[in-house]
């Protein structure tokens, strides 16, 4: 299958690898640009999918937004079967979202709709859930509502933190979008619409949020703790 890769930091790394080592065509990754990092903000860094495809030699695109004609036929002559995001950090629009034959797909590191947003792996935390996973789902303009192809489901431990759960959810997620683009080619695959009444949200996380109340119960702070480590990093 011809597959568009859409994602920028680490946690997508592991679903570009999956995707290339399984024998899919990457046909092209979009990614953010390039940033400044450094004391002296004078080092540019590329994004860790970027260094992935560069290895590879596939070609990247690294618009400041996923949009405009320019971009819409660079997308074109790439000639996509099928689009698949993780942590890109843009909304696409629906030109771009239905461009490749087979539509746009997500990885979304929650059991949707259960923490649809920004993030998911700090709020199943912070709530205690007694499990999350991953959501094959595809993409519609409304924020992580989109029918889900594929899911894959792990236990949380008493004692995990926002990093070890991303990481361990990175690399479900590369496992789950390959079981789900093999389900996809052989037909298999039947899309379970969202049950919008059962629907929560996960803002964005700023500094802010994680101040620490010791007002709420000891084990709602030690939540707190695990899920803002390493970052923001709890404070109080």
């Amino acid at each position: 299958m011809r597959v568009l890769f859409w994602g920028t930091p680490d946690f997508a790394a592991p679903s570009l690898r999956a995707l290339i080592g399984e024998g899919h065509d990457v046909v092209g990754v979009v990614t953010q640009p390039d940033r400044p990092q450094g004391r002296s903000r004078s080092t540019l860094v590329p994004p860790p999918v970027k260094e992935i495809a560069l290895a590879e030699g596939i070609p990247v695109l690294q618009p400041d937004r996923p949009r405009g004609e320019e971009f819409l036929g660079a997308l074109r002559a790439l000639d996509p079967d099928i689009s698949v995001v993780v942590a890109y950090g843009h909304i696409l629009k629906q030109d771009v979202i239905d461009l490749p034959r087979r539509g746009t797909v997500n990885i979304h590191a929650s059991l949707l709709p259960r923490w649809r947003g920004a993030a998911p792996i700090q709020a199943a935390i912070l709530a205690g859930d007694a499990d999350t996973g991953i959501s094959i789902q595809r993409m519609v303009l409304q924020l992580d509502a989109g029918p889900v192809l594929h899911e894959a489901r792990v236990s949380l431990r008493d004692d995990i933190t926002g990093g070890e759960l991303t990481e361990g959810l990175s690399e479900l997620g590369a496992e789950a979008i390959v079981e789900a683009l093999a389900l996809l080619e052989l037909g298999a695959i039947a899309e379970r619409p969202q049950d919008e009444a059962l629907a929560t949200y996960a803002p964005k996380i700023d500094r802010a949020m994680a101040r620490l109340d010791f007002r709420r119960s000891a084990v709602e702070v030690a939540r707190a703790i695990r899920a803002f480590d390493p970052r923001p990093g709890a404070w109080g």
